[in-house]
C-alpha cells in the first residue's frame, strides 16, 4: 500500500475529509523523488493548478507528521513519507547533491543503539538518524 493510500485511510479514521487538494498533496509527497518543504509543496501544487492555500499545506503536513506518516529531514522543513507500516525507528540516507532520500532499517544498527542504551542506562524515548552522502547519480 502506497503512502497516499495509507495517509488517506489514516486521515479518514481521524474524521478528515479527502478533498481534491488534499489528495493532490498526498500524491505529490508520494511521487516526489526528494523531500519537499511545505512552501515548496505549495508552489508545486499551485503550478499544477491545485487551489490550496499555504496554511492548509502546513496544517496537512503537521497532521501527517503527528500521525507518523511523514518524517522531517533534519535541519530542514522538508518532509519525506514514511515507508513502513509498522511503528519502529526509522533511519534515512539523504543525498547532499540532489536531495533524494531513502529510508532504511538496519538490525545491526538497532543492536548498536541497544548497547548504547544499556551502557548509558538511559530509557531512550526515540531517536533520529539521518546519514548524508552522494547517491549513485550524483557521484
Amino acid at each position: 500500500m502506497g503512502f497516499a493510500t495509507r495517509a488517506e485511510a489514516a486521515l479518514r479514521r481521524r474524521g478528515g475529509r479527502i478533498t481534491r487538494a488534499r489528495r493532490a498533496l498526498l500524491e505529490l509527497i508520494q511521487g516526489s523523488p526528494r523531500p519537499l518543504g511545505p512552501r515548496e509543496l505549495h508552489q508545486v501544487l499551485r503550478s499544477r493548478g491545485v487551489r490550496i492555500d499555504r496554511v492548509s499545506v502546513y496544517r496537512n503536513v503537521a497532521v501527517l507528521l503527528e500521525l507518523g506518516l511523514l518524517h522531517r529531514v533534519l535541519g530542514s522543513s522538508a518532509v519525506r513519507p514514511c515507508g513502513e507500516k509498522a511503528l519502529r525507528c526509522h533511519h534515512a540516507i539523504v543525498c547532499s547533491g540532489c536531495g533524494s532520500a531513502r529510508e532504511f532499517h538496519s538490525p545491526a544498527l538497532e543492536r548498536a543503539l541497544a548497547e548504547v542504551r544499556r551502557n548509558t542506562r538511559y530509557r531512550v524515548l526515540g531517536h533520529l538518524l539521518e546519514l548524508r552522502g552522494l547517491c549513485e547519480s550524483c557521484r
